[in-house]
């Protein structure tokens, strides 16, 4: 593709979108009909009686909210056995393997109708930065894509399954298979330290000038590039225009990432095996959100977030939801997932246009003393202390103390550059802490929670731990929040006390 192509097209996706405001509810609409239209042909239609919802209202009464685990049991699991017409017309053409947040593997089922959905949303996402930039010379050079092996496996019925950024390899435009980065053979490398490698041996020969994959594991192959070529990155890829990132918070990251990349613009999305949700629009992510697609085959509904763990939850269709506020997001899409928990949680930034905020997951909180404090708050805490003390991160993990001795919640911190002041450091994280959720406040003024607890870890403890797990690279993500003490007793033995609870 040229660069002027690009420029042309890109205008018109804008001028496009900017007709689209306001119009939003109506898209919701339509993309209800459509998917009432095609659910009655299937079992569960026949078994929620979609045939008779004609609304919205009535599609909130007809269709209850489903775990992963409940979707798969009723219907995803025939569909996987090769049944035809269970969720959605005819055969799912793949499923999705996940690394699962908050639980095992997941399958999601892909549809023919599904698939160009995903492409759309990264082809967008291009756009908005070329309408937005004026400049489009990234698309001459060549694009590296740091994500799970396109070589996929057969089930019993003989359906292919595999990562969804394997699957969406096989559906890349031919226009842009010869910018493609890494080749196929590297790609389908299972051993992640050497397909880092390999990656990098490949990449420092080729004009890069796009770079894609989640934040931590970009770091990890970024730092590892002066170690194996004997240059910076920004040396070894002067051309090097954009990265595009999402799948987890971009502000841990963001610091070390700028080091790495000086000049490079950064690009924020919010895709996910069940769909592509929304795309950075504006130069400021964090503070005006991404915008929301209303027309891609999805149909969102949020349930306040309090109402999260409840059996029969508050639902608001995408029209009747509060900026400022936030939501468990349930979906329904093209690929045969109804009244889905998504799992995640979302802020609403702005309505007009719909702009959306990701602040966490529904399962990654920390509740084991009645704190429910959610990731969002966590990460609010742990970047407001950051900055006030001059400290750098490689990773995190938190995660309860239940005693002997009084209650606390323990940190583990992959340092990088230490705080000015540790005790300076612990008091602005629990003080972040106290402000954002009455909750804690109650309990650390009660006396019944103690401050938080630090350990220092040396950067990359984290990633040894995954890879004893298999879960190193790719989709994978380090998790922030743990309810249990299973990833804290793996690594207290390698963790030195920073500072016990002792603020007043």
């Amino acid at each position: 593709m040229k660069a002027s192509i690009a420029l042309i097209w890109a205008r018109f996706r804008a001028l496009r979108y900017r007709a689209e405001v306001g119009k939003e509810k109506i898209q919701q609409e339509v993309t209800l009909r459509y998917l009432l239209q095609q659910g009655r042909k299937t079992v569960f239609g026949r078994e929620h009686r979609l045939s008779e919802v004609h609304t919205y209202e009535e599609f909130r009464e007809a269709v209850p909210v489903y775990s992963y685990e409940k979707l798969w049991e009723k219907y995803l699991y025939r569909t996987w056995a090769g049944e035809r017409d269970v969720s959605w017309p005819g055969k799912a053409l793949y499923f999705a393997k996940t690394s699962g947040t908050t639980a095992g593997a997941k399958y999601l089922p892909l549809t023919r109708e599904s698939i160009p959905t995903h492409i759309r949303g990264a082809r967008d996402t291009l756009l908005s930065y070329v309408a937005r930039r004026r400049n489009a010379r990234f698309v001459s050079g060549r694009w590296l894509f740091l994500s799970g092996s396109p070589a996929l496996e057969l089930n019993s019925a003989g359906i292919r399954y595999g990562r969804l950024s394997g699957i969406v390899h096989h559906w890349v435009p031919s226009y842009l298979l010869r910018n493609r980065l890494p080749s196929w053979k590297i790609n389908c490398i299972e051993d992640w330290p050497e397909k880092v490698s390999q990656i990098i041996a490949e990449a420092c020969q080729e004009d890069l000038r796009l770079l894609s994959g989640i934040p931590p594991w970009i770091v990890q192959m970024l730092e590892r590039v002066e170690a194996e070529v004997g240059k910076k990155a920004s040396k070894l890829w002067p051309n090097l225009q954009l990265y595009v990132h999402g799948g987890v918070d971009f502000r841990l990251y963001e610091d070390r990432i700028r080091e790495l990349l000086p000049g490079v613009d950064c690009v924020e999305t919010f895709p996910a095996s069940e769909g592509f949700f929304a795309f950075q629009d504006t130069d400021r992510p964090y503070e005006d959100g991404l915008r929301l697609l209303t027309d891609n085959g999805v149909f969102y509904e949020f349930i306040p977030l309090e109402e999260a763990h409840v059996d029969s939850p508050t639902r608001l269709p995408l029209w009747e939801v509060e900026s400022g506020k936030p939501y468990a997001m349930v979906i329904s899409t093209n690929a045969g997932l109804w009244g889905y928990a998504l799992g995640d949680v979302v802020i609403f930034t702005n309505l007009r246009p719909y702009r959306l905020r990701v602040s966490g997951r529904v399962g990654n909180h920390l509740n084991a003393f009645g704190e429910h404090l959610i990731e969002a708050e966590v990460e609010t805490a742990l970047q407001t202390a950051i900055k006030a003390t001059q400290a750098k991160l490689h990773e995190y993990t938190v995660a309860p103390y239940l005693g002997p001795g009084k209650p606390c919640h323990e940190w583990f911190l992959e340092i990088i550059e230490p705080a000015r002041d540790w005790t300076e450091f612990q008091k602005i994280l629990d003080e972040a802490l106290r402000q954002q959720n009455p909750y804690y406040e109650d309990l650390r003024r009660g006396g019944i929670l103690d401050p938080p607890r630090l350990y220092s870890l040396l950067p990359g403890t984290g990633y040894n731990y995954l890879q004893s797990q298999g879960k190193l690279g790719g989709q994978n993500k380090y998790p922030h929040l743990r309810n249990d003490r299973t990833l804290a007793e793996a690594l207290l033995p390698m963790a030195e006390l920073l500072l016990g609870s002792t603020v007043a």
